[in-house]
């Protein structure tokens, strides 16, 4: 036998041996679902862990996180986790029980439908297991899936920024999660959106000049139908929406609106600053799309 019939055999021998092979889940069955169904990128859903601890599960002493992990396999990198504690402590676990939470997860945008070699998805693996935050090399592996991510602009409707909007921006040194890119509405800024015609999900980041607009009142309408106003307590404000279907109207566009009371311009406020834009409220992300999450 030559040296390369060697080395294929090894090969084999090592690779079927793998395949054969099983974690030890110790016991522990896991379930995971992620809501929608449907996974794209730029996406907020919900995931669901249910465990069920057989009669040969090893109650297990110390309290072990839960890791959640998001793969990238083409290019072996870590595109998000969201590792956290069971809102069951692990050395509460017992034999025989069964138990299932629910947790928010976003699925950042990622994919570039503009390279030439995009095939409208991406594989990313799933990985989800436990781990001992005192040895983070005591792991016990539960659940794994390969999973198809596919473009966001499936189910998301373009966002037009129509009046009232200012140049998009960008701050490549931002260190804060999200709020690397933004636009600054005027006093009155329109958005043109499809109109999905069923039951939305509306999601807003953004941030108020706090120190130039103390008490800035902002408004939220959907075709000139007041959606919310509100004083941000803080000078960043999140805000999250489920808007009925009969809210929208029965256009195949809608109109979404953002009117502040108080606006300023930056170079009347300080004279070596050459920026005369009439400025509302800094706005990180608006999110819309019809509601798949129960």
């Amino acid at each position: 036998m030559n040296k390369k019939s060697i080395i294929i055999l090894i090969i084999l021998f090592v690779t079927l041996s793998f395949c054969g092979k099983k974690n030890d889940t110790k016991g522990i069955d896991l379930t995971v679902k992620m809501i929608p169904g449907a996974v794209t990128d730029d996406l907020y859903g919900k995931m669901k862990y249910s465990f069920d601890l057989s009669e040969k599960f090893a109650e297990i002493e110390k309290n072990y996180k839960v890791f959640v992990h998001f793969w990238r396999i083409k290019n072996k990198e870590m595109l998000f986790q969201d590792d956290h504690f069971s809102e069951v402590q692990t050395s509460n676990w017992k034999k025989g029980e069964k138990f299932e939470y629910i947790r928010d997860i976003y699925i950042p945008k990622f994919l570039d439908e503009y390279d030439i070699d995009f095939e409208g998805y991406e594989e990313i693996k799933l990985s989800v297991g436990l781990y001992n935050i005192e040895n983070s090399d005591e792991k016990i592996l539960l659940y794994n899936k390969v999973l198809n991510i596919q473009s966001a602009s499936l189910n998301a409707p373009e966002i037009v920024y129509d009046e009232g909007w200012h140049q998009s921006e960008t701050d490549f040194n931002s260190k804060i999660p999200n709020i690397g890119e933004w636009r600054w509405t005027s006093g009155k800024a329109v958005c043109i959106i499809e109109n999905p015609k069923k039951e939305a999900i509306l999601k807003l980041k953004g941030r108020i000049s706090e120190h130039n607009l103390e008490g800035q009142k902002i408004r939220f309408m959907i075709n000139d139908i007041l959606l919310d106003e509100f004083v941000p307590e803080g000078k960043v404000f999140e805000k999250d929406y489920i808007i009925p279907a009969e809210k929208l109207g029965n256009n195949d566009e809608l109109r979404f609106i953002i009117e502040v009371d108080k606006t300023f311009v930056p170079g009347q406020l300080d004279e070596s600053i050459s920026d005369d834009r009439e400025l509302g409220v800094q706005i990180f992300s608006i999110y819309f799309r019809e509601n798949l999450v129960d």
